[in-house]
């Protein structure tokens, strides 16, 4: 069974992305960009992952895909991301192809009607270039590489910037102090007769581009300045590339199918189960999860949770997409837009078993349709009624439990039926109206144990009898242990 993995977000990644949708493969493709993600066709063939991987997430995401077949599409100009797909592929053993950009030099400075072309070995000399040149200058090699000319005179007068029109791309330009006029939001290809419009009408002396070949779109800027009289710039490619070009690749993908290799892969698209992991991160340490929890988790491509408790996790697990969702309403569509995530965590405070989100999670995961079968876990995590008699140095077997967080519940028949009562509080059930309310059914040497902040830095824990603690204030979220009588010495 073969599993194939592009990394696109180029002319040549999207130009195999509608091969494989035409011949009905199915085929990872990984982009960076939410504007990678749109140039590409909505086809149940191409399943997205859309967000940068270093090299250590591409190993995991390839062996957890299955994967077996990469192709390395990316910029020719993007050096650092085929290292990284390069070493990926060679740490998980699966065969690597770079899609070489065939390569389209232009007119020889010679053929320049006026002007002429100035070949730069990189960024930096083609900057250093640029010093001796006046006039405006209209650069085209992208967003990443905008800041090195703000180094010339003027820059800000003098150079227009075409980019990518994604509120990413313009954001960051922004920053860098390129606006109004000087930043050309647009999506190509470009004809020439559109880059000569584009030169006359900034006034442009100067054009800037990279060797990207025809699909970059470079014979069109070298025609366009070539009739237009103006010096081009082109930073050359950093090395002669060694691969296969588009349709070489093509032909991999056909006999790769014609040999059944690419016909059956049920996780893509046959009814498979996804592994689900609801997680109790008991009271919010980080040493507040089990062993088996932690390593579940570590596992996961998607996880999902409050904000605090998603910050409590994102540095022991930094290649995990994480959303700050917690009810089914919020996870469930996403998780059926995003099908290539097949391992997901979802956090829950305390234990998945007390007074928990986690049984509607479970079941809204069981009646989900059949197309999207999930396979749930519950990992338990320490309680609060547990870590909280722990801490007052007493067991917890002959306590009522009750949760008065978002919920209504009969606290005095709960005394008269138990003679201690573990209560989670909220900002309407708070310890004031708990004091009050004891106080006003004659329970005025009943012992309260109020804990907020438990297993934090800053935990408190106050104990006392209602007349005590009813003009103190707590955190909105506390939980208390309270017993009838004082029976207990701490």
């Amino acid at each position: 069974m073969c599993r194939v993995l592009i990394f696109g977000g180029t002319a040549e990644g999207r130009i195999l992305a509608e091969y494989c949708h035409q011949k009905e493969i199915h085929v990872w493709v990984s982009v960076a960009t939410g504007y990678g993600r749109m140039v590409l066709l909505e086809s149940q063939y191409l399943h997205i992952h859309e967000s940068p991987m270093d090299a250590h997430e591409m190993e995991l995401f390839i062996e957890q895909k299955g994967i077996t077949l990469v192709l390395d599409a990316t910029h020719p100009y993007a050096v650092l991301a085929s290292e990284n797909i390069r070493s990926a592929c060679e740490l998980a053993g699966v065969t690597y192809k770079r899609i070489v950009r065939e390569s389209s030099q232009g007119p020889e400075p010679g053929d320049q009607k006026e002007g002429k072309i100035l070949w730069a070995g990189g960024l930096e000399e083609a900057v250093l270039a640029l010093q001796n040149v006046s006039g405006n200058i209209l650069v085209t090699t992208g967003s990443k590489e905008l800041s090195a000319f703000t180094s010339l005179d003027s820059w800000e007068e003098r150079i227009y910037a075409r980019v990518l029109p994604s509120l990413s791309v313009i954001s960051a330009c922004e920053e860098m102090g390129f606006k109004g006029k000087h930043l050309i939001g647009m999506q190509g290809p470009f004809t020439a007769e559109m880059n000569r419009a584009m030169i006359r009408q900034y006034d442009i002396s100067c054009l800037v581009t990279k060797e990207a070949g025809t699909a970059g779109g470079f014979p069109e800027k070298m025609e366009a300045a070539s009739e237009c009289g103006i010096m081009t710039v082109v930073i050359g490619r950093p090395g002669k590339e060694e691969g296969i070009t588009v349709r070489e690749a093509k032909k991999l993908l056909s006999d790769y199918k014609e040999e059944g290799l690419c016909q059956a892969m049920p996780r893509l698209w046959q009814p498979e189960k996804r592994k689900v992991f609801l997680i109790g991160t008991g009271m919010g340490g980080e040493d507040q999860m089990t062993v088996r929890a932690w390593k579940e988790l570590k596992q996961c491509d998607v996880i999902f949770g409050a904000e605090r408790m998603l910050l409590g996790v994102s540095q022991a697990i930094p290649h995990a997409v994480k959303k700050p969702f917690y009810t089914s309403r919020d996870i469930l569509p996403w998780l059926e837009k995003h099908r290539e995530f097949s391992r997901i965590g979802i956090l829950y405070s305390g234990d998945t078993g007390f007074y928990s989100g986690a049984r509607k999670m479970a079941e809204a995961l069981a009646k989900e349709p059949q197309d999207q079968i999930y396979d749930t876990e519950i990992l338990p995590g320490i309680s609060s009624v547990s870590y909280l008699c722990s801490r007052l140095k007493t067991g917890w077997e002959d306590v009522g439990l009750v949760s008065l967080h978002g919920r209504t519940s009969d606290m005095i028949k709960e005394l008269t039926l138990h003679s201690r009562v573990f209560a989670l509080l909220d900002g309407t059930n708070t310890v004031k109206s708990l004091c009050c309310l004891l106080k006003e059914h004659g329970f005025y040497e009943a012992r309260l144990s109020v804990g907020e902040r438990l297993s934090y830095p800053d935990e408190r824990i106050t104990v006392g009898t209602p007349e005590d603690l009813e003009g103190q204030e707590f955190d909105v979220l506390s939980a208390v242990l309270i017993e009838k009588e004082a029976i207990y010495e701490r």
